[in-house]
């Protein structure tokens, strides 16, 4: 007969006709979450706790689950092949089984438990706990963040000559005022006002190297 209490439950919970079938025949015998790991939070209920099945689809309406022998190995949607399960049980379940991601789907159990367990909560503590939370010291602001920019840019204007000249000779878009106060001589080409400004470098020094 516990069958048959079990099938008027699933009937007013608006389940599949499978799982009303199943409990009529003796196969579920109890409105409980029957899946290996039942993740509804003991605050909402546990495994015994079941929403009705709707339009909104909710995380903890009764669903049918192949058990023993699983649909994606053939099993048959058929009352001895039938248990009882939530709705978000039952996908974490399969998630786990496929290798899919279900991290939303445990944030969404986190958030239940959250919720069921504020609304066991007296509404003297609720009250406590807004007003702490409204009246709260605000943190102090963080110190704003230096740009990367910057940071960069402090980076390479400290770097020895002989390096700070190679830095400037690659990176083009460096403006002469950005790293120096000195002038360019007339007709001096960039390059040449690097190498004469942090190398030493002039353009009769460099003749008589390349001649020797």
């Amino acid at each position: 007969m516990r069958g048959a209490e079990a099938a008027r439950e699933l009937k007013a919970l608006r389940a599949k006709r499978i799982l009303i079938r199943a409990a009529e025949l003796g196969y579920v015998t109890e409105v409980t979450c029957e899946m290996r790991e039942c993740l509804c939070p003991e605050e909402l209920g546990g495994r015994r706790y079941f929403e009705p099945v709707s339009t909104e689809l909710s995380d903890w309406s009764p669903t049918h689950e192949h058990f023993p022998i699983p649909k994606r190995e053939g099993g048959k949607e058929t009352p001895d092949n039938t248990i009882l399960a939530h709705r978000l049980c039952n996908r974490i379940d399969y998630s786990k089984a496929v290798g899919r991601s279900h991290r939303r789907d445990l944030e969404r159990i986190r958030r239940a438990r959250e919720a069921a367990a504020a609304a066991s909560l007296p509404q003297s503590t609720l009250a406590a706990e807004v007003v702490t939370e409204v009246f709260a010291p605000m943190p102090e602001p963080a110190p704003p963040a230096k740009s990367l920019r910057k940071r960069n840019a402090a980076a390479w204007r400290s770097l020895p000559p002989a390096e700070l000249a190679a830095h400037l000779l690659a990176t083009q878009t460096i403006t002469d005022s950005a790293w120096t106060t000195e002038r360019r001589l007339p007709r001096e080409s960039r390059e040449s006002f690097i190498r004469r400004i942090l190398l030493g470098e002039t353009p009769e020094s460099t003749t008589e190297e390349t001649v020797a």
